[in-house]
C-alpha cells in the first residue's frame, strides 16, 4: 500500500504541512508506505490548458507518475479566500482523471477562522469525485489553525491529534478495500 501526500500550501513553515505529517505517520503506522510531496519544492509548471504531448516537462511527469502509483492520497490545504489553493488546483489540472481512477482519498484543510475550513473541504470532495476518485467520508477541518500547533509542530488543541491519525488510518483501512478492484 502506497500512501502520497500533497500539501497544498506553498509556505516553507505551514500548519497544513504540519497537520499532513500526523495522518502520514499514522498511514505509515498502518502499515502503508508513504511519501509526502510540498507543491511548494516541486517546481511546476502552469497548467494552460494545452493538449499534453510530454510539452509539459520531466517535473510535471515525475509528478504524475508519483500519483499514478499510488494506492492512495492524502491531501491538505489551508483555507484561501473561502476555497483552496491555486497551487494545489493547478497541481490537480495537471493530472488527468486516469491518474486518480479509483484511488482513494482523504482530506485535510486548515483556516484561520473560527468556522474551519469546510468550503475547502467540500470543493475538494467535488473536484476529486469529479476526477474519479473516492473520497473518505472522514475528513478533518481546523479551524484557527495558527492556535493549534506549536512552533515546534506540538499538537496544542485536545482530540486534534486523534482526529488526524484517525484519518491517516481510515485511509489506510478504504483503500486496502479498494486494492483489488484496481488492479
Amino acid at each position: 500500500m502506497k500512501v502520497v501526500s500533497l500539501c497544498g500550501s506553498m509556505r516553507a513553515r505551514s500548519t497544513t504541512a504540519v497537520a499532513l505529517s500526523v495522518s502520514l505517520y499514522a498511514a505509515a503506522k498502518a502499515g502503508a508506505e508513504v511519501e509526502p510531496l510540498f507543491l511548494g519544492r516541486l517546481g511546476l509548471p502552469w497548467c494552460d490548458g494545452r493538449d499534453d504531448d510530454g510539452t509539459y516537462g520531466e517535473v510535471t511527469d515525475a509528478f504524475r507518475a508519483k500519483i499514478a502509483a499510488a494506492d492512495a492520497l492524502l491531501v491538505g490545504s489551508p483555507e484561501y479566500h473561502g476555497s483552496y489553493t491555486g497551487a494545489l488546483k493547478n497541481a490537480l489540472d495537471l493530472l488527468g482523471p486516469d491518474h486518480l481512477r479509483g484511488k482513494m482519498v482523504g482530506l485535510l484543510a486548515t483556516a484561520r477562522g473560527e468556522a474551519g475550513a469546510m468550503n475547502t473541504l467540500n470543493h475538494l470532495r467535488h473536484v476529486f469525485r469529479w476526477m474519479n476518485a473516492w473520497v473518505l467520508p472522514t475528513q478533518v477541518s481546523v479551524p484557527r489553525a495558527q492556535d493549534a500547533f506549536a512552533a515546534d509542530g506540538a499538537i496544542l488543541r485536545p482530540g486534534l491529534d486523534d482526529e488526524l491519525k484517525a484519518l491517516g488510518a481510515e485511509l489506510v483501512r478504504y483503500a486496502g478495500l479498494l486494492a483489488p478492484s484496481r488492479e
